[in-house]
């Protein structure tokens, strides 16, 4: 495994490689990233996996200050999969002037869900990606379902701007009690850990009135709504300060305009925080 940490550097050696997969994360690298990776190397000849933590992409400075770093953990895990390229850029070399210009996302991606809570989240992420675009010229990318909005926004940026990139999505690798893998885990206190699993409990049940309505003279809008507040009002009442549950169409990412036709392509997404720590979920229907 090479690890590289300047442009040329990167240029050159790709230049040897034939087709290329590339896995961008934020480091702290746990069982979804890797999953990611094996995906990847499925497909192509290089997988190339990017270790930078986008000072952009976050809301506030601290934030970012305390996103966790453990990059000595993160390369011996990667070259355990068999990981060809990791990518170690700095700030300095990802942005070496102020960025001016950003990439836009549509408003019915970017102000909705996530967008309501992240401020320009996803124009920096937007932005950062297509830098890695440009830079690595991957045949594919890998990015995990767990970030549903995220991908569903990179994979029409790539049909937008003819990247010649096929985006591929991961599964959502999971904890033995549900609780989907994430960086943030590791701010979980015990206690919080305990009950975390609560956010994946709630999205089930939500399916599961779904499979079981889908086909009755009820199942509309409304009966959707009902389910949304339930499951808020289910994590409010078991200490979550809940921000969003909704149930949209994952192909459109809009509300559905017809439930009963609709189902096989709704997708429930959550947003909430426990103590100090914000988690996201997701479930689909099908």
């Amino acid at each position: 495994m090479k690890v590289i940490d300047n442009i040329d550097v990167l240029k050159s050696e790709l230049e040897k490689r034939r087709r290329i997969a590339l896995v961008p994360t934020m480091g702290n690298i746990h069982e979804g990233h890797l999953s990611l990776v094996r995906q990847a190397k499925k497909y192509v000849d290089t997988v190339v996996c990017t270790v930078f933590v986008n000072k952009l992409q976050f809301n506030e400075r601290a934030d970012f200050l305390n996103y966790p770093r453990t990059i000595d953990n993160d390369l011996k895990k990667l070259e355990m999969n068999k990981t060809d390229i990791v990518f170690l850029p700095t700030g300095e070399l990802m942005y070496p002037c102020e960025q001016e210009y950003f990439i836009e996302v549509p408003e019915y991606i970017s102000k909705c869900l996530e967008g309501q809570f992240r401020g320009p989240f996803f124009s920096r992420v937007a932005t950062i990606v297509m830098k890695f675009f440009f830079l690595i010229k991957p045949d594919i990318a890998v990015f995990g379902k767990k970030d549903f909005q995220q991908a569903f926004m990179i994979k029409k940026l790539c049909i937008q701007f003819s990247t010649q990139c096929t985006i591929l999505l991961g599964e959502t690798i999971r904890d033995f009690d549900g609780l989907a893998l994430s960086s943030r885990n590791s701010h979980l206190s015990s206690s919080e850990r305990a009950n975390a699993n609560q956010m994946y409990r709630t999205l089930v049940n939500i399916k599961e009135e779904i499979l079981k309505n889908n086909e009755l003279e009820h199942f509309n809008l409304k009966f959707l709504s009902q389910l949304e507040d339930t499951g808020r009002d289910k994590l409010n009442n078991e200490g979550w300060e809940c921000e969003y549950i909704k149930i949209i169409n994952k192909d459109l990412f809009r509300e559905p305009i017809c439930p009963k036709t609709e189902w096989r392509q709704l997708i429930v997404l959550a947003a909430a925080r426990l103590g100090g720590t914000r988690l996201i979920d997701n479930i689909e229907i099908v």
